[in-house]
Protein backbone atom coordinates (compact mmCIF):
# COMPACT_ATOMS: atom_id res chain seq x y z
CA UNK A 1 0.00 0.00 0.00
CA UNK A 2 1.70 4.06 -0.70
CA UNK A 3 0.79 6.43 1.84
CA UNK A 4 1.49 10.15 0.66
CA UNK A 5 0.31 13.54 1.31
CA UNK A 6 -0.98 16.06 -0.40
CA UNK A 7 -0.23 20.29 0.42
CA UNK A 8 -2.70 22.65 -1.91
CA UNK A 9 -4.47 25.63 -1.21
CA UNK A 10 -8.21 24.19 -1.09
CA UNK A 11 -9.92 20.59 -0.14
CA UNK A 12 -10.90 20.52 -4.44
CA UNK A 13 -7.15 20.81 -5.08
CA UNK A 14 -5.98 18.54 -2.86
CA UNK A 15 -7.91 16.27 -3.98
CA UNK A 16 -7.30 16.81 -7.64
CA UNK A 17 -3.79 15.82 -6.70
CA UNK A 18 -4.92 13.07 -5.48
CA UNK A 19 -6.83 11.68 -8.04
CA UNK A 20 -3.73 12.40 -10.25
CA UNK A 21 -1.32 10.66 -8.45
CA UNK A 22 -3.14 7.61 -6.90
CA UNK A 23 -5.95 6.98 -8.97
CA UNK A 24 -9.73 6.63 -8.36
CA UNK A 25 -9.43 4.16 -5.98
CA UNK A 26 -7.39 6.17 -3.59
CA UNK A 27 -8.78 6.24 0.31
CA UNK A 28 -8.57 9.39 2.14
CA UNK A 29 -6.76 8.95 5.41
CA UNK A 30 -6.62 12.29 7.64
CA UNK A 31 -7.14 15.77 6.70
CA UNK A 32 -5.93 18.87 8.10
CA UNK A 33 -5.55 22.41 7.52
CA UNK A 34 -2.11 24.10 8.25
CA UNK A 35 -0.41 27.83 8.34
CA UNK A 36 3.17 28.75 7.96
CA UNK A 37 4.98 32.02 9.02
CA UNK A 38 6.41 34.33 6.36
CA UNK A 39 10.05 35.03 6.51
CA UNK A 40 8.63 38.02 8.20
CA UNK A 41 7.14 36.00 10.70
CA UNK A 42 3.55 37.02 9.65
CA UNK A 43 0.76 34.34 9.98
CA UNK A 44 0.67 33.26 5.85
CA UNK A 45 -2.73 31.60 4.21
CA UNK A 46 -3.90 28.18 5.34
CA UNK A 47 -3.48 25.10 3.27
CA UNK A 48 -5.14 21.53 2.98
CA UNK A 49 -3.04 18.75 3.90
CA UNK A 50 -4.51 15.45 2.76
CA UNK A 51 -2.96 11.70 3.56
CA UNK A 52 -4.59 9.25 0.79
CA UNK A 53 -3.32 5.81 0.02
CA UNK A 54 -4.22 3.27 -2.36
CA UNK A 55 -3.24 -0.70 -2.80
CA UNK A 56 -0.04 -1.20 -5.07
CA UNK A 57 -0.87 -4.39 -6.19
CA UNK A 58 -4.63 -3.41 -7.01
CA UNK A 59 -2.95 -0.35 -8.93
CA UNK A 60 -0.70 -2.00 -10.91
CA UNK A 61 -3.30 -4.78 -11.47
CA UNK A 62 -5.45 -1.82 -12.92
CA UNK A 63 -2.63 -0.55 -15.12
CA UNK A 64 -1.83 -4.02 -16.80
CA UNK A 65 -5.22 -4.72 -17.25
CA UNK A 66 -5.54 -1.75 -19.30
CA UNK A 67 -2.82 -1.85 -21.12
CA UNK A 68 -3.54 -5.24 -22.15
CA UNK A 69 -7.41 -4.29 -23.10
CA UNK A 70 -5.73 -0.89 -25.21
CA UNK A 71 -3.10 -3.66 -27.13
CA UNK A 72 -5.98 -6.07 -27.77
CA UNK A 73 -8.03 -3.68 -29.30
CA UNK A 74 -5.19 -2.65 -31.52
CA UNK A 75 -4.13 -5.86 -32.64
CA UNK A 76 -5.58 -7.47 -35.17
CA UNK A 77 -7.70 -10.87 -34.22
CA UNK A 78 -7.27 -14.13 -36.61
CA UNK A 79 -9.42 -14.70 -39.16
CA UNK A 80 -11.28 -18.09 -36.82
CA UNK A 81 -11.32 -15.60 -33.99
CA UNK A 82 -13.33 -13.09 -36.17
CA UNK A 83 -15.67 -15.76 -37.89
CA UNK A 84 -16.85 -17.35 -34.61
CA UNK A 85 -19.76 -16.76 -33.82
CA UNK A 86 -20.39 -13.74 -31.15
CA UNK A 87 -21.77 -14.87 -28.17
CA UNK A 88 -23.88 -11.95 -25.88
CA UNK A 89 -22.01 -11.15 -22.67
CA UNK A 90 -23.04 -12.30 -19.65
CA UNK A 91 -25.06 -10.41 -17.67
CA UNK A 92 -23.39 -9.61 -14.04
CA UNK A 93 -25.50 -10.42 -11.09
CA UNK A 94 -27.57 -7.77 -8.63
CA UNK A 95 -24.38 -7.86 -5.76
CA UNK A 96 -22.17 -6.96 -8.31
CA UNK A 97 -24.07 -4.01 -10.02
CA UNK A 98 -24.53 -2.41 -6.74
CA UNK A 99 -21.20 -2.97 -5.79
CA UNK A 100 -19.49 -1.39 -8.76
CA UNK A 101 -22.10 1.73 -8.91
CA UNK A 102 -21.21 2.35 -5.21
CA UNK A 103 -17.99 4.55 -4.86
CA UNK A 104 -15.51 3.83 -2.39
CA UNK A 105 -16.47 5.37 1.40
CA UNK A 106 -12.67 6.96 1.15
CA UNK A 107 -13.75 9.36 -2.07
CA UNK A 108 -17.14 9.63 -1.21
CA UNK A 109 -16.61 11.30 2.53
CA UNK A 110 -13.66 13.18 0.58
CA UNK A 111 -16.73 14.50 -2.18
CA UNK A 112 -18.96 15.48 0.19
CA UNK A 113 -16.12 17.35 2.28
CA UNK A 114 -15.20 19.27 -0.48
CA UNK A 115 -18.62 19.79 -1.50
CA UNK A 116 -19.41 21.55 1.62
CA UNK A 117 -16.26 23.80 1.85
CA UNK A 118 -17.48 25.05 -1.56
CA UNK A 119 -20.54 25.72 -0.67
CA UNK A 120 -19.66 27.40 2.86
CA UNK A 121 -16.90 29.24 0.84
CA UNK A 122 -19.15 31.03 -1.53
CA UNK A 123 -21.54 31.49 0.38
CA UNK A 124 -19.83 33.65 3.66
CA UNK A 125 -18.10 35.34 0.82
CA UNK A 126 -21.62 36.69 0.06
CA UNK A 127 -22.89 37.62 3.48
CA UNK A 128 -21.46 40.68 3.89
CA UNK A 129 -23.65 41.98 0.44
CA UNK A 130 -26.36 40.10 1.77
CA UNK A 131 -27.04 39.88 5.15
CA UNK A 132 -28.30 37.48 7.90
CA UNK A 133 -30.18 34.88 6.61
CA UNK A 134 -32.65 32.41 8.21
CA UNK A 135 -30.68 29.10 7.09
CA UNK A 136 -27.78 27.75 6.26
CA UNK A 137 -28.41 24.04 5.11
CA UNK A 138 -24.87 23.47 3.46
CA UNK A 139 -23.44 23.23 7.06
CA UNK A 140 -24.14 20.08 9.01
CA UNK A 141 -25.05 19.83 12.72
CA UNK A 142 -24.51 23.14 15.24
CA UNK A 143 -22.28 24.96 12.39
CA UNK A 144 -25.17 26.12 10.52
CA UNK A 145 -26.54 28.00 14.12
CA UNK A 146 -22.57 28.58 14.91
CA UNK A 147 -22.32 30.23 11.50
CA UNK A 148 -25.45 32.76 11.85
CA UNK A 149 -24.21 33.64 15.29
CA UNK A 150 -20.88 34.98 14.01
CA UNK A 151 -22.77 36.52 11.16
CA UNK A 152 -25.45 38.38 13.42
CA UNK A 153 -22.36 39.43 15.68
CA UNK A 154 -20.55 41.02 13.50
CA UNK A 155 -17.57 38.78 13.14
CA UNK A 156 -15.64 39.25 9.49
CA UNK A 157 -16.64 37.37 7.05
CA UNK A 158 -12.43 35.82 6.88
CA UNK A 159 -12.17 34.81 10.19
CA UNK A 160 -15.65 33.02 10.40
CA UNK A 161 -14.77 31.21 7.19
CA UNK A 162 -11.32 30.21 8.97
CA UNK A 163 -13.35 28.75 12.39
CA UNK A 164 -15.97 27.15 10.54
CA UNK A 165 -13.01 25.51 7.81
CA UNK A 166 -11.22 24.57 10.94
CA UNK A 167 -13.91 22.84 13.02
CA UNK A 168 -15.39 21.26 9.60
CA UNK A 169 -12.29 19.52 8.98
CA UNK A 170 -11.74 18.70 12.69
CA UNK A 171 -15.08 17.90 14.50
CA UNK A 172 -13.30 17.14 17.57
CA UNK A 173 -14.55 14.25 19.73
CA UNK A 174 -17.81 15.78 20.72
CA UNK A 175 -18.90 15.99 16.88
CA UNK A 176 -21.16 18.27 15.05
CA UNK A 177 -24.20 17.64 16.77
CA UNK A 178 -24.50 19.84 19.74
CA UNK A 179 -24.28 23.57 19.60
CA UNK A 180 -22.54 24.34 23.00
CA UNK A 181 -19.67 22.42 22.64
CA UNK A 182 -18.67 23.53 18.77
CA UNK A 183 -19.21 27.35 20.23
CA UNK A 184 -17.10 26.21 23.08
CA UNK A 185 -14.24 25.21 20.34
CA UNK A 186 -15.04 28.56 18.02
CA UNK A 187 -14.38 30.37 21.59
CA UNK A 188 -10.98 28.65 22.08
CA UNK A 189 -10.00 29.55 17.63
CA UNK A 190 -11.10 33.31 17.95
CA UNK A 191 -9.13 33.92 21.49
CA UNK A 192 -6.47 32.10 20.32
CA UNK A 193 -6.46 34.47 17.14
CA UNK A 194 -5.22 37.62 19.59
CA UNK A 195 -2.02 38.49 20.98
CA UNK A 196 -0.86 38.17 24.39
CA UNK A 197 -3.03 40.60 26.99
CA UNK A 198 -0.24 43.65 27.92
CA UNK A 199 -2.42 45.37 30.49
CA UNK A 200 -0.20 48.45 32.05
CA UNK A 201 2.67 47.17 34.79
CA UNK A 202 4.37 49.84 37.02
CA UNK A 203 8.04 48.86 37.96
CA UNK A 204 9.19 50.00 41.69
CA UNK A 205 11.61 53.13 41.70
CA UNK A 206 10.59 53.75 37.56
CA UNK A 207 8.48 56.65 36.50
CA UNK A 208 5.90 54.93 33.42
CA UNK A 209 4.94 57.42 30.95
CA UNK A 210 1.21 56.23 28.98
CA UNK A 211 -0.61 58.16 25.83
CA UNK A 212 -4.10 57.37 24.96
CA UNK A 213 -5.00 58.00 21.24
CA UNK A 214 -8.02 57.57 19.16
CA UNK A 215 -10.79 59.41 17.08
CA UNK A 216 -13.01 61.40 18.97
CA UNK A 217 -15.66 60.46 20.94
CA UNK A 218 -14.57 57.11 21.99
CA UNK A 219 -13.98 57.51 25.51
CA UNK A 220 -10.24 58.23 26.00
CA UNK A 221 -11.10 60.61 28.85
CA UNK A 222 -12.73 58.28 31.12
CA UNK A 223 -10.39 55.51 29.77
CA UNK A 224 -7.39 57.61 31.40
CA UNK A 225 -9.22 58.28 34.72
CA UNK A 226 -10.35 54.59 34.99
CA UNK A 227 -6.72 53.94 34.76
CA UNK A 228 -5.32 56.25 37.79
CA UNK A 229 -8.18 55.72 39.74
CA UNK A 230 -7.48 51.97 39.66
CA UNK A 231 -3.50 52.41 39.77
CA UNK A 232 -3.90 54.39 43.04
CA UNK A 233 -6.24 52.18 44.70
CA UNK A 234 -4.89 48.78 44.17
CA UNK A 235 -1.26 49.76 43.91
CA UNK A 236 -0.80 52.88 45.98
CA UNK A 237 0.62 54.62 43.30
CA UNK A 238 0.96 58.36 42.68
CA UNK A 239 -0.49 59.37 39.46
CA UNK A 240 -0.69 62.78 37.06
CA UNK A 241 -2.27 63.46 33.71
CA UNK A 242 -1.23 65.62 31.35
CA UNK A 243 -3.88 67.21 29.05
CA UNK A 244 -3.22 67.76 25.60
CA UNK A 245 -6.87 67.73 24.11
CA UNK A 246 -7.26 71.40 24.01
CA UNK A 247 -9.42 71.79 21.13
CA UNK A 248 -12.32 70.11 22.35
CA UNK A 249 -15.36 71.87 23.92
CA UNK A 250 -15.57 71.29 27.40
CA UNK A 251 -12.50 68.49 27.22
CA UNK A 252 -10.20 69.98 29.51
CA UNK A 253 -12.87 70.43 31.91
CA UNK A 254 -13.63 67.26 32.04
CA UNK A 255 -9.81 65.99 32.63
CA UNK A 256 -9.70 69.00 35.38
CA UNK A 257 -12.93 67.58 36.88
CA UNK A 258 -11.60 63.94 37.08
CA UNK A 259 -8.41 65.34 38.49
CA UNK A 260 -10.44 67.15 41.21
CA UNK A 261 -12.36 64.34 41.81
CA UNK A 262 -9.16 61.47 42.48
CA UNK A 263 -6.94 64.39 43.78
CA UNK A 264 -4.14 64.48 41.38
CA UNK A 265 -2.45 66.75 39.38
CA UNK A 266 -3.27 67.93 35.48
CA UNK A 267 -0.94 69.84 33.12
CA UNK A 268 -2.32 71.14 30.54
CA UNK A 269 -0.09 71.39 26.77
CA UNK A 270 -0.29 72.99 23.59
CA UNK A 271 3.04 72.51 22.29
CA UNK A 272 5.80 70.07 22.04
CA UNK A 273 8.23 72.01 24.18
CA UNK A 274 4.95 72.13 26.87
CA UNK A 275 4.91 68.83 26.38
CA UNK A 276 8.76 67.81 27.40
CA UNK A 277 9.16 70.41 30.53
CA UNK A 278 5.66 68.94 31.56
CA UNK A 279 7.05 65.57 31.91
CA UNK A 280 10.27 66.72 33.11
CA UNK A 281 8.51 68.41 35.73
CA UNK A 282 6.92 65.38 37.31
CA UNK A 283 10.02 63.24 38.35
CA UNK A 284 7.88 62.03 41.56
CA UNK A 285 5.07 60.25 39.78
CA UNK A 286 4.75 56.66 39.32
CA UNK A 287 2.80 57.01 36.37
CA UNK A 288 1.84 59.91 34.24
CA UNK A 289 -1.39 59.47 31.42
CA UNK A 290 -1.41 61.84 28.77
CA UNK A 291 -4.94 62.12 27.40
CA UNK A 292 -4.71 63.45 23.64
CA UNK A 293 -7.37 65.33 21.24
CA UNK A 294 -9.73 63.00 19.22
CA UNK A 295 -8.05 62.49 15.32
CA UNK A 296 -10.02 61.48 12.58
CA UNK A 297 -7.97 58.36 10.55
CA UNK A 298 -8.06 60.47 7.62
CA UNK A 299 -6.64 63.71 8.80
CA UNK A 300 -2.69 62.38 8.83
CA UNK A 301 -1.22 65.69 9.10
CA UNK A 302 -3.27 65.76 12.79
CA UNK A 303 -1.72 62.32 13.24
CA UNK A 304 1.31 63.25 12.24
CA UNK A 305 1.60 66.34 14.52
CA UNK A 306 0.65 64.26 17.28
CA UNK A 307 3.65 62.19 16.96
CA UNK A 308 6.00 65.03 17.01
CA UNK A 309 4.19 66.04 20.63
CA UNK A 310 4.76 62.38 21.71
CA UNK A 311 8.18 62.40 20.74
CA UNK A 312 9.13 64.87 23.31
CA UNK A 313 6.65 62.62 25.97
CA UNK A 314 9.15 59.80 25.02
CA UNK A 315 6.12 57.32 26.45
CA UNK A 316 6.62 53.82 27.46
CA UNK A 317 2.78 52.32 25.62
CA UNK A 318 0.87 54.00 23.49
CA UNK A 319 -2.33 52.82 23.67
CA UNK A 320 -4.92 52.98 20.81
CA UNK A 321 -8.31 53.56 22.13
CA UNK A 322 -11.50 52.60 19.98
CA UNK A 323 -14.91 52.22 20.88
CA UNK A 324 -16.84 48.77 20.35
CA UNK A 325 -19.65 50.01 19.01
CA UNK A 326 -17.42 51.12 16.15
CA UNK A 327 -18.12 49.06 12.54
CA UNK A 328 -15.14 46.95 11.62
CA UNK A 329 -14.06 48.74 8.20
CA UNK A 330 -14.03 52.16 10.42
CA UNK A 331 -11.87 50.16 13.33
CA UNK A 332 -9.24 48.75 10.34
CA UNK A 333 -8.84 52.48 8.82
CA UNK A 334 -8.37 53.91 12.36
CA UNK A 335 -5.93 51.57 13.60
CA UNK A 336 -4.16 51.61 10.14
CA UNK A 337 -3.93 55.36 10.58
CA UNK A 338 -2.66 55.33 14.15
CA UNK A 339 0.25 53.41 13.51
CA UNK A 340 2.04 56.14 11.99
CA UNK A 341 2.75 56.95 15.77
CA UNK A 342 3.61 53.18 16.53
CA UNK A 343 0.42 52.65 18.54
CA UNK A 344 1.43 49.11 20.46
CA UNK A 345 -1.75 48.43 22.66
CA UNK A 346 -5.60 48.21 22.06
CA UNK A 347 -8.13 49.41 24.72
CA UNK A 348 -11.79 48.56 23.76
CA UNK A 349 -14.24 50.80 25.47
CA UNK A 350 -18.50 50.88 25.62
CA UNK A 351 -18.82 46.85 25.04
CA UNK A 352 -22.23 47.98 27.40
CA UNK A 353 -23.52 49.80 24.47
CA UNK A 354 -23.88 47.00 21.79
CA UNK A 355 -24.82 43.24 21.58
CA UNK A 356 -22.75 43.14 18.52
CA UNK A 357 -19.24 42.44 19.66
CA UNK A 358 -18.16 40.45 16.65
CA UNK A 359 -16.33 43.36 14.84
CA UNK A 360 -14.06 44.52 18.49
CA UNK A 361 -13.49 40.76 18.35
CA UNK A 362 -12.34 40.79 14.55
CA UNK A 363 -10.54 43.77 15.35
CA UNK A 364 -8.41 42.34 18.12
CA UNK A 365 -8.06 39.63 16.26
CA UNK A 366 -6.64 41.06 12.98
CA UNK A 367 -4.33 43.78 14.46
CA UNK A 368 -2.29 41.84 17.13
CA UNK A 369 -2.41 44.56 18.75
CA UNK A 370 -1.78 43.22 22.59
CA UNK A 371 -5.63 44.16 24.01
CA UNK A 372 -4.71 45.60 27.35
CA UNK A 373 -8.29 46.71 28.81
CA UNK A 374 -11.99 47.00 28.21
CA UNK A 375 -14.46 48.93 29.86
CA UNK A 376 -18.00 48.77 30.15
CA UNK A 377 -19.30 51.64 31.30
CA UNK A 378 -18.68 55.43 32.51
CA UNK A 379 -18.26 55.05 36.46
CA UNK A 380 -14.88 56.08 37.70
CA UNK A 381 -13.31 54.65 39.64
CA UNK A 382 -14.72 50.91 38.13
CA UNK A 383 -15.27 49.00 35.20
CA UNK A 384 -12.35 48.88 34.03
CA UNK A 385 -11.25 45.47 33.03
CA UNK A 386 -7.73 43.80 32.23
CA UNK A 387 -7.76 42.34 28.81
CA UNK A 388 -9.15 38.93 28.34
CA UNK A 389 -9.89 37.60 24.84
CA UNK A 390 -11.65 34.38 25.87
CA UNK A 391 -13.69 36.79 27.85
CA UNK A 392 -14.09 39.29 24.72
CA UNK A 393 -15.17 35.74 22.34
CA UNK A 394 -17.32 34.25 24.59
CA UNK A 395 -19.13 37.45 24.68
CA UNK A 396 -19.86 37.24 20.87
CA UNK A 397 -22.21 34.25 21.31
CA UNK A 398 -23.81 35.61 24.45
CA UNK A 399 -24.66 39.12 23.35
CA UNK A 400 -27.54 39.99 21.32
CA UNK A 401 -28.46 42.38 18.65
CA UNK A 402 -30.98 44.27 21.10
CA UNK A 403 -29.21 43.37 24.59
CA UNK A 404 -30.29 45.43 27.47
Amino acid sequence: MRIKKYVADTMPEALKLVKADLGPKAVILNTRTTRKNSKLGILGKGQVEVTAAVDDGKQAEARASGRATETDRRAPRPAAEAAAPRQAPARPSVSQKARADRPSPGSEWADRISRQIQEMQAALQSAASTGPREGSPFLPGALGPLARQMEDAGVGVRLAQDVLEAILLDPGNAGLKDLKPVQERAVRMLAHRFSPPSPIRLGKGVRTVIALVGPAGVGKTTAAAKIAAHFASQENARAAFVAADTDRVGGLEQIRAYAGILGMPVDVVYTPEEMGDAIRSRRDIDLILIDTAGISPLATDQIDALGGLLREAAPNEIHLVLSATSALQQMRDTTAAFSRIEADRLILTKLDETGRLGAACTLGAESKLPLSYTTDGRAVPGELHPADAEALARMVFSRRRHAA
